[in-house]
């Protein structure tokens, strides 16, 4: 799946943006050391590792916002466009566990809260019923059955709530 325009954005000025010396200056978007006069360019300056740690929080913070705002969003694509190195992402979720995240529904920005339901969904051939079609578990179950939607409240009585229902959701 491809990125949205504003993903590639994002992503295309993060992997842009110098960040070895962004503990010690306020600048611009765009920032590179290199294009720098020797009078501002500062004395410190981040190892290679602690560069990466700072490019990949700032790649977390803006993809918390772009997968809570489309359910399409795929974080390894995006931590790779930023110039992430998501050489380790193969063997572990360290990418996904930067997110504020449960069972793939990510929390509102800036809160530690889920959006309120104003609708669930399931298929025939489900017995659970699921937040949104980004739950892991409706994922990992769906049978390309056409998909059912109801309000919370209206749900059919043979269908069980998923953990992604039971999320703290204010």
């Amino acid at each position: 799946m491809a990125l949205s325009r504003l993903a590639q954005e994002f992503a295309a000025e993060i992997a842009q943006h110098d960040w070895s010396d962004a503990p010690w200056r306020m600048d611009r978007a765009g920032h590179s050391r290199t294009s720098d006069s020797p009078s501002r360019r500062t004395e410190q300056v981040l190892t290679e590792e602690e560069t990466d740690r700072v490019r990949t929080n700032v790649m977390w913070v803006a993809a918390q916002v772009l997968g809570h705002a489309d359910p399409q969003f795929d974080v390894h694509e995006f931590a790779e466009a930023c110039g992430v190195n998501t050489s380790r992402a193969a063997k572990s979720s360290w990418i996904e566990n930067g997110l504020r995240t449960q069972v793939g529904l990510y929390m509102q920005p800036g809160t530690r809260k889920f959006d309120p339901l104003t609708e669930v969904v399931t298929t025939d051939t489900s017995d659970a019923y699921h937040a949104s079609t980004n739950c892991t578990l409706f994922r990992r179950g769906y049978q390309h059955a056409p998909i059912r939607r109801f309000a919370p409240g209206e749900v059919p009585a043979n269908r069980k709530p998923c953990q992604c229902i039971t999320l703290n959701r204010t």
